[in-house]
């Protein structure tokens, strides 16, 4: 069966639905779902991008594909267009399910568009897909995944010979413990493929990057919320990576992405801008493991084709109400962070 193709409406907008960290196996909570559908009756997307920590638990394939139709649903009823990047739990707890077949069972599912990419570079995930000219096939966008890999200490295993088990010292950039991110050859693949593009279309082509785990530079909002325009929620300490793979020095250098969009953290919805890019995380939407009531939901991205973006959290308990907690007799909040409300 064909691809559906990715294009700009005849407005020359384009609208991607991002969510992330479902957290969940056998015991998923049906909310989950009930969440997704009332996020695409509320949004209309054109896309949507899952950001990871999709699946714990499924320990078969035919297990694993039918949890993810399962819980999806909304989308495959849709038909629209879907991909994925995967989040350090989608490593975990998958009994004979390596990450590669996951991506297969992933691929074999209607209307997703992921891939596993280059076999030569770390990772399983980094690709790049295009939304097209409403008046042509000439791409006018790209969305750019990358796989944000495990914890930092697994890299440090594999190629360091420093022994400290936790992969991180008491005194640490980020204030969480020890994500991990994109490798330095990923970086170099978005960087060699961001100029290939650019060279075949005569043209920069502006792009949005999608990972499951933050930069370790979306801290300098974090930190400097005021001078970098921040809004929204940070009510956990962001687990980013310690080192700085070089990925958000190579965009800035290329002057295409407008903006990097993460998971992972499931009480941050934190957006703003440094170095001129965009930087938002999107909360989480699942039931199975930390989360917030008023947080919960997901993120919309409106692409122009005219290279603009803009981005807002969308939160399920302005959608549903009372149905989107998760025990309407308790309201599992906490002491806000706004910086400047919408």
């Amino acid at each position: 069966m064909d691809k559906p193709v990715l294009r700009f409406n005849k407005n020359g907008h384009f609208r991607v639905l991002m969510f992330s960290d479902f957290h969940a196996g056998a015991d998923c909570s049906p909310k989950v779902t009930r969440g997704i559908e009332a996020l695409i009756e509320n949004t209309n997307p054109d896309f949507v991008m899952i950001g990871g920590d999709q699946c714990l638990g499924r320990d078969t394939r035919e297990g694993l594909r039918e949890y993810m139709s399962s819980i999806i649903e909304p989308v495959l009823i849709r038909n629209l267009p879907w991909a994925a990047v995967f989040g350090n739990h989608d490593r975990e707890k998958k009994g004979s399910i390596d990450i590669e077949q996951e991506q297969a069972i992933y691929e074999s599912i209607p209307g997703c568009l992921m891939q596993r990419g280059p076999t030569d570079i770390h990772g399983v995930g980094n690709y790049c897909l295009q939304v097209l000219s409403r008046e042509n096939d000439e791409a006018a966008f790209n969305l750019w995944a990358m796989d944000s890999h495990r914890e930092i200490w697994d890299f440090f295993k594999k190629y360091s010979s420093d022994q400290k088990p936790d992969g991180v010292y008491p005194e640490h950039f980020n204030d969480g413990e020890n994500g991990s991110t994109p490798y330095f050859n990923q970086v170099m693949w978005y960087y060699t493929e961001s100029i290939k593009k650019e060279a075949a279309a005569g043209r920069k082509i502006p792009g949005i990057m999608f990972m499951h785990t933050p930069l370790l530079e979306y801290m300098e909002i974090v930190r400097n919320p005021e001078q970098c325009y921040a809004i929204g929620s940070k009510r956990a300490a962001v687990d980013c990576s310690e080192i700085s793979s070089g990925l958000f020095m190579a965009a800035v250098e290329r002057g295409d992405i407008k903006g990097f969009f993460f998971g992972h953290e499931h009480l941050t919805d934190l957006q703003g801008v440094y170095g001129g890019i965009t930087m938002a995380c999107d909360a989480a939407i699942g039931y199975n493991m930390s989360g917030h009531d008023d947080l919960r939901g997901g993120r919309v991205i409106d692409l122009y084709e005219d290279g603009r973006m803009q981005t807002r959290a969308v939160k399920l308990i302005d959608i549903m109400g009372i149905e989107a907690m998760r025990n309407p007799d308790y309201f599992e909040g906490g002491c806000s962070y706004f910086i400047r409300k919408l």
